[in-house]
């Protein structure tokens, strides 16, 4: 009896297995084979989608991070995609690239003469030097950089707001950042930089000051203290209320840039303005229409020496009705119009922090340049000329990697970074050089004709230019 019920069970459990095998058999056997790659199913999709009706804005750097999606800007629209296989879509208008991944053997090419370009770059030129070149900036049509020359510029793309830059949360008198100073045994001075060797000689110049001043630095560069355990990534807690309180502390803080060029400001002045300490500025030649007051920063560029700069910070230090003065616009407002006009003028926010609700620059630039194309096509409708856009080197063209002499002035060529800044420049006379004629572009071709460009005096032989 037990042997006829195992039976059973053993015949029922077969039963089952065969029944789905051949099920198996069925569907594998209805199953078209699977050849090629992602972008052949992405083929596949595009060709059964509904046909795209409003202007595409394609991105063609970090395409793949971008989503189909329709882009709503007020009373027009467009479709922003990061599909390459859009290029040659009718509705195709403008390409997107980023800065920083910005590749010159690896571009849109031929050029349809409707086809624009679009440049959005908040990054220094340590990112890439291509941008510091005239042959690469006049190829796109549409700009949005740090520099106020550019069509969507980015210069407060690190300030939050007016109102949180003249925040008292974390000010302290210049007796209580002595207190402080004498209770914790801080310098007068702080640096946090991890970013070591850099287009301005940032390193060099600190190192200079050091000499006459006393600087706590937290970072990696010229490190001499340690931050608080809690703080030890500067990058994951530079908004901290920790860090605030930290840098509030001391009097004076280190807000020199990675380079040299007009208009670029990061968090480096920001946060100790915010926070109510004195910064030590230098990046953008023409800082001072950035600053909240005419009395608010110490700028480098209006002492002869470090060893005068350092004179003053020395002065200030141990006059505290002086000190205090520099944070008088805490209490009276922002007083610069230029820079309350920026901020007003910006319709964009500062992608960082809880309370953020509106759009980033990024999608204010792609609104921005799909109504610029919404506005040809009125026109064309219209029997008016399309507006031609074009960019010129001052939407960013930032100058040579420098490097300090021994009073700290930047009159010497940066060794480290000359090479590359060089190689760049040929590089973009190449691509410029491919672009115009519509050639071949790819990183062979291009490198070839740079290096033919610097063996000719930075010139390309006559014969091959015709």
């Amino acid at each position: 009896m037990r042997i006829e019920r195992a039976f059973r069970c053993f015949s029922l459990c077969f039963f089952i297995l065969f029944v789905a095998l051949l099920i198996l058999l069925f569907v594998l056997g209805n199953e078209e084979p699977r050849i090629g790659t992602d972008m052949d199913d992405k083929t596949s999709q595009d060709s059964q989608r509904p046909e795209i009706r409003e202007p595409i804005i394609l991105w063609w750097t970090d395409g793949d991070d971008q989503l189909n999606e329709y882009l709503d800007c007020g009373d027009v629209r467009c479709f922003v995609t990061g599909n390459r296989n859009l290029t040659n879509d009718p509705q195709t208008k403008v390409f997107m690239f980023y800065g920083t991944t910005f590749k010159y053997y690896d571009l849109p090419l031929p050029r349809k003469p409707h086809h624009e370009w679009a440049l959005v770059h908040e990054e220094s030129p340590m990112n890439n030097f291509l941008f510091s070149f005239e042959g690469v900036m006049t190829l796109f049509n549409h700009t949005s950089t740090f520099r106020r020359e550019s069509d969507y510029p980015l210069a407060t793309q690190f300030l939050k707001s007016g109102e949180w830059l003249a925040s008292t949360k974390h000010l302290l008198s210049a007796k209580e950042k002595s207190i402080q100073s004498e209770r914790l045994k801080l310098a007068p001075v702080i640096f946090v930089n991890t970013d070591c060797g850099t287009g301005s000689d940032r390193d060099g110049y600190v190192q200079l000051l050091m000499k006459y001043v006393q600087v706590d630095s937290y970072g990696l560069c010229l490190h001499n203290r340690d931050l608080p355990q809690s703080l030890r990534d500067p990058l994951e807690n530079m908004l901290d209320d920790e860090f605030f309180q930290l840098i509030a502390k001391y009097k004076f803080a280190i807000a020199i840039e990675n380079a040299i060029c007009e208009d670029y400001v990061t968090e480096k002045l920001w946060r100790p303005l915010h926070v109510g300490t004195i910064p030590i500025v230098l990046g953008s030649p023409r800082i001072k229409d950035l600053l909240p007051s005419n009395k608010s920063a110490i700028v480098v560029d209006d002492y002869d020496s470090v060893e005068d700069i350092a004179r003053y910070i020395n002065h200030l230090d141990s006059n505290d009705e002086e000190y205090d003065q520099y944070f008088n616009w805490k209490k009276t407002g922002i007083t610069n119009d230029y820079l309350l006009k920026l901020l007003a003028a910006r319709d964009w926010e500062v992608d960082y922090g809880p309370d953020v609700k509106g759009k980033d620059f990024f999608e204010g630039f792609e609104c921005f340049v799909c109504r610029r194309v919404h506005e040809n096509i009125r026109r064309e409708k219209d029997g008016k000329d399309p507006l031609r856009y074009q960019a010129a080197l001052n939407h960013y063209g930032c100058p040579a990697p420098v490097k300090v002499n021994d009073k700290g002035q930047r009159t010497l060529e940066n060794d480290i970074f000359m090479e590359s800044f060089t190689k760049h420049k040929y590089l973009a006379k190449a691509l410029q050089y491919h672009s115009d004629k519509n050639l071949l572009v790819d990183e062979e071709s291009i490198q070839q004709t740079a290096d033919k460009i610097s063996k000719n005096n930075g010139k390309l032989a006559t014969q091959e230019t015709k």
